[in-house]
């Protein structure tokens, strides 16, 4: 197993590497996992502004029908729909957007060891271990041998290997 091959495929150090064994991140590690947090965070909220917009045009619009609507029963639906229910869907949406970005705030790191199989769908390839599969940027059959024992190091959240060891 060629380690420095492991470290260019999965983008870390020696220095990130020791860190996860010690259960935390390298500093290197922190800066990238804030940055992506902020990105992450950027995206959620103007994701949200689009839901909620969305939320709130469709409960004007069925409040507006509903005044006009002719029929009680009509009424009644419209109010339920598109005042109710659909401002309900599309803004709960953006709450859950906005908390799975908040989720990278105070990221977690995880390890799992075990024997690794590598998958390939169409151009993307993901490894297997133990019941996780993480993706994987490139063909990582040049740096893992199919079959063997590694120890990954990975964020919790988003399932990001972070390090990668072999088992000896």
């Amino acid at each position: 197993m060629d380690e420095s091959r492991l470290r260019k495929v999965f983008h870390f150090t020696e220095d990130d590497l020791l860190n996860n064994r010690r259960g935390r991140f390298s500093i290197d590690q922190i800066k990238r996992l804030k940055a992506e947090a902020h990105r992450e965070r950027k995206s959620a909220w103007e994701s949200a502004a689009i839901l909620f917009v969305v939320a709130g045009a469709g409960m004007a619009i069925g409040l507006t029908i509903g005044f006009i609507a002719p029929a009680l029963i009509g009424r009644i639906l419209i109010f339920l729909l598109m005042g109710i229910l659909w401002p309900s869907v599309w803004a709960g949406k953006g709450v859950q957007i906005i908390r799975a970005a908040n989720a990278l705030q105070e990221p977690r790191l995880r390890q799992v060891s075990g024997r690794v199989h590598i998958a390939r769908y169409e151009n993307e390839y993901t490894v297997q271990v133990d019941g996780l599969e993480f993706d994987v940027d490139r063909n990582p059959a040049g740096a893992l041998l199919e079959g063997d024992e590694y120890t990954i190091y990975y964020v919790e959240a988003t399932e990001e290997i972070f390090s990668i060891e072999g088992l000896i």
